[in-house]
């Protein structure tokens, strides 16, 4: 009797820890509602008050090779250029450069060396489906230095049929002969082209924070060696009678 009576003590105590569990995890689980969690919420809040620069960007910098310079120097740590206009002087006016990257696949959570890439979701995304990108970089002269605006294109892997799918190559037709297709040991997937997925504009605030920074360091003024104090008992400079001074 006092075996039985413990047992259902057991399943009581059991059933209040289940119905207690996810107040101890969140005080909030139970405002959620039709909005979602809370987190998600958050996170969409924290995100639109992220600190953003303008694209383009204003740089005051005036030496357009050591921009340029930085410039390149700047983007092959994100991607391989595949074409690059410089910044040219024809007559009185200043063309306007413009920088190509080469497409390259998104980095994953497994690369974390890799820098063409955001962290966080668009890693994430980019290990569970596959994301090509592209950079295009233009640079136009203006009153203030110049403008860079960076622009990443997003494209999407557009397949015949999910990767590795067994549903429809096992199905066996019947319209013809009854024989069962052979597996040649060999699983291709057709590429069908790329989606365009819009602008990675997580990417381009990266790359602007760098080149910001950067071109900063660059502009700023280096403090020379002090001025040589004059010296009243200095000889002066030298002078060479043979030469005429």
């Amino acid at each position: 009797m006092r075996t039985h009576q413990n047992s259902h003590y057991l399943l009581l105590l059991t059933a209040l820890a289940g119905i207690a569990l996810p107040g101890c995890i969140s005080s909030r689980v139970w405002t959620w509602g039709d909005d979602g969690p809370e987190i998600e919420e958050n996170y969409i809040l924290e995100e639109a008050e992220l600190p953003k620069l303008e694209n383009p960007m204003v740089v005051p910098l005036r030496d357009r090779n050591l921009l340029w310079n930085i410039l390149v120097d700047t983007m092959e740590d994100y991607f391989v250029i595949r074409h690059e206009e410089q910044i040219q002087l024809v007559g009185n006016t200043l063309t306007e450069g413009y920088l190509q990257t080469a497409h390259a696949d998104a980095a994953t959570m497994l690369e974390p060396w890799r820098k063409d890439n955001a962290a966080g979701f668009d890693q994430l995304y980019a290990t569970l489906q596959t994301i090509r990108r592209q950079a295009e970089i233009y640079v136009r002269p203006s009153r203030e230095g110049f403008r860079i605006e960076v622009v990443v294109h997003k494209l999407q892997e557009d397949l015949a049929q999910p990767e590795y799918a067994t549903v429809g190559g096992a199905t066996l037709r019947h319209s013809a002969t009854h024989s069962r297709p052979r597996d040649r040991g060999i699983v291709t997937t057709e590429t069908l082209g790329w989606i365009p997925a819009g602008r990675d504009t997580a990417l381009e605030q990266v790359i602007l924070n760098d080149l910001q920074q950067r071109m900063s360091e660059a502009s700023a003024p280096i403090g020379g060696p002090p001025e040589a104090e004059e010296n009243a008992n200095s000889l002066g400079p030298i002078r060479f009678p043979s030469l005429g001074n």
